[in-house]
């Protein structure tokens, strides 16, 4: 029987990550395929260094969040995967989905857990395959997300990445200007436009719009009225399972759920329909989320794990489908 986090395990702590972990990365197919010689997810990878993005995510939330008030959501067909990269990280939350049913059921799921041991508990989502070059400024924008969470009229805020370039394959958030605001200041969120096309990129890069990172802070309650208000069909299903949760028939209770689940994305359904949001501004922290091959070059370019990563896919020994990546890469 799978094994999830009890009640009495999430007593107690007021601070919650909850890291995304259950995405397929098909975007990253090619490359990860020519690595190791399979479709793997890329957070169960290492590309941009020895270690996986998943573990490197991990190692960049430490200082706020311990390994013991952080759940990190995976499909059951990575369990083992997960497990052993998770090893080092002792007291880890691994919460298992039946299967991969998109963003919005991923985080109604480790929001169960959360709630059912603390229910003033503030949580942050992570993804879980991003890249950042400077993690100090990471950890200050994360920060400053938490209190401009309990200043929001939803109760939620988000964090963008100050934009350098024109990313038509991003999500941007655009925050509503005022007077006199600096850079760094939290603002209320506009609207949000995903991936545009080349002409709205720039005039969002003039206007001062914010790459979406899709970290979502807020505390428990905030979560809970946002879901049921905009994914009420799923946040019912995943209710009646959290009314199970410590009893021996959890596990059949969510599979059960999981059979008739319909698929949603947590930013579509539910943040870009919500009013109230606010954002904060992520100040030269060189994130990336790494998304294809060639934004994972960009990143690199000019480090030594570029060069690391070029030579790992120039000796791999499964090229099939390899030779645009291996072009891009050099």
């Amino acid at each position: 029987m799978k094994k999830h986090p009890s009640k009495k395990q999430l007593s107690g702590g007021k601070l919650w990550a909850v890291i995304l972990a259950a995405g397929q990365g098909s975007r990253m197919a090619s490359l990860t395929r020519v690595l190791y010689g399979r479709d793997l997810p890329k957070q169960f990878a290492a590309l941009d260094g020895d270690r996986t993005f998943l573990q490197r995510t991990m190692d960049r939330i430490a200082p706020l969040f311990p390994a013991d008030q952080t759940l990190v959501v995976v499909s059951d067909a990575y369990e083992s995967l997960a497990r052993e990269q998770l090893r080092d990280y002792p007291g880890v939350h691994i919460i298992l989905q039946p299967d991969n049913r998109g963003t919005g059921p991923g985080v109604l799921l480790p929001l169960a857990h959360v709630s059912a041991g603390d229910s003033e508990a503030r949580i942050v989502i992570f993804p879980s395959d991003h890249h950042v070059q400077r993690p100090g400024q990471f950890l200050e924008a994360v920060g400053q997300s938490l209190t401009a969470a309990d200043e929001a009229p939803s109760g939620i805020a988000l964090i963008g990445a100050v934009a350098h370039e024109p990313a038509t394959d991003l999500g941007w958030i655009v925050p509503k200007s005022r007077s006199g605001d600096s850079l760094a200041r939290a603002r209320s969120v506009e609207r949000f436009v995903e991936k545009p096309r080349s002409a709205e990129a720039w005039a969002l890069l003039e206007a001062g719009g914010l790459w979406n990172t899709m970290i979502v802070t807020g505390r428990v309650g905030a979560f809970w009225r946002l879901l049921r208000t905009h994914l009420p069909e799923q946040t019912q299903e995943i209710e009646r399972y959290s009314r199970m949760l410590g009893q021996p028939e959890a596990r059949t209770t969510l599979e059960k759920v999981y059979q008739s689940l319909q698929p949603a994305d947590f930013s579509r359904a539910v943040l870009q329909s919500a009013l109230g949001l606010s954002v904060v501004p992520m100040v030269d922290a060189g994130w990336s989320d790494c998304g294809t091959p060639k934004r994972l070059f960009e990143c690199l370019k000019g480090t030594s794990a570029l060069k690391t990563l070029a030579t790992r896919l120039r000796d791999a020994s499964k090229l099939r489908n390899g030779t645009d990546v291996l072009s891009v890469a050099s």
